[in-house]
């Protein structure tokens, strides 16, 4: 995930240091903004109809609240481009892969994993926490299991062998369990067959699952899970102007009552902001989507409109869609690329 989040959530505001060397809060800082109890951007719910693997596109009808980062975006998708400590617009974003058969290939052989987890919010290594890879979206299935270091030279590296995957899986997840840090499940990780390889895992802290949603005027709520993505296009670059949201139904945005997507600042500490902030998905390409209810099947989608004649008719298209855990009290992180075709 760190790859892909250019700007890595550090929390700062009064608060005490830990032994890991980053500063973490229970709420936003002083001086921030109170936040308004009114949802702050309009909202549309997308009606589709799924049609497989391809795009689906969906006319934007008016419908009562659900999920108030939800909205009808006002603009095309752009692609994002950050240097010297700035985000660049550079243009449309590239959908040419969209429903385009995918070159992934099945895991028909062990894999030799060495990795690292890290902790969400200040980088720092994870130490003495299980990882156990599973086939995607079969948690309860273990495809290999690590304990990783808990030496300061070496906090959260780890040693791990992946077996193949079952036939018709093409991607692994992966279930990160430590002291002080939600279940945390990292997803949709594709994993060359047969090669040696070295992957980085993300874990969210407890600490930082109760800060992230104060900055929004939010009350992490237990019994429910959270939800962290990122959106490239398909030339791997963050997308703008898009919305996220947690579906039960695929190819179609059926949002369950009570989750809520707020969506990153792309500043230079990048951390959710009000809808009266950003509506739709930043420069950066990240969002959060909180209080989701446990629910099976889960799925995570990015709709946006690809060209500017879709916006004038106001036909979303589904972009990026995959598999999540919704459950209490744990997370779910992925970075989505644009969906493809088996």
């Amino acid at each position: 995930m760190r790859s892909t989040w250019l700007v890595t959530v550090t929390l700062v505001a009064a608060a005490c240091s830990g032994d890991d060397g980053g500063e973490r809060i229970d709420a936003p800082p002083a001086d921030a903004p109170e936040v308004d109890a009114a949802v702050d951007a309009p909202l549309a719910l997308v009606d589709a109809a799924s049609d497989g693997v391809l795009a689906v596109d969906a006319a934007v009808d008016a419908a009562p609240p659900i999920n108030p980062g939800f909205v009808t975006p006002t603009a095309v998708t752009k692609a994002n481009l950050k240097q010297g400590g700035a985000w660049t617009e550079l243009g449309d974003a590239d959908w040419t892969c969209l429903g385009t058969p995918t070159a992934d290939q099945a895991a028909t052989t062990a894999i030799a994993l060495t990795g690292r987890v890290t902790d969400f919010q200040v980088g720092g290594g994870v130490g003495a926490a299980t990882v156990t890879a599973f086939p995607m979206l079969t948690a309860s299935t273990s495809l290999g299991t690590a304990t990783t270091s808990n030496l300061a030279a070496t906090r959260g590296e780890f040693t791990l062998t992946a077996a193949p995957l079952p036939t018709g899986v093409r991607r692994y997840g992966f279930r990160i369990e430590a002291t002080g840090y939600l279940r945390s499940y990292v997803l949709d990780r594709y994993l060359a067959p047969g090669a040696a390889q070295s992957i980085l895992l993300d874990a969210l802290a407890e600490s930082t699952a109760n800060a992230l949603p104060a900055f929004v005027g939010v009350t992490r709520d237990a019994t429910r899970g959270t939800t962290i993505g990122s959106m490239v296009d398909c030339l791997g670059r963050p997308v703008s102007n898009a919305v996220a949201a947690i579906s039960t139904t695929a190819g179609t945005a059926t949002l369950p009552a009570g989750a809520n997507t707020f969506y990153f600042s792309a500043g230079s500490t990048s951390l959710p902001v009000r809808h009266t902030q950003a509506a739709t998905m930043n420069k950066d390409g990240l969002f959060i989507v909180l209080d989701v209810v446990p629910v099976a099947p889960a799925y995570v989608q990015v709709w946006g409109f690809r060209t500017a004649a879709e916006l004038a008719s106001g036909t979303l298209t589904l972009l990026a869609e995959a598999p999540v855990l919704a459950e209490a009290n744990a997370a779910s992180i992925i970075d989505l690329a644009p969906r493809r075709a088996p």
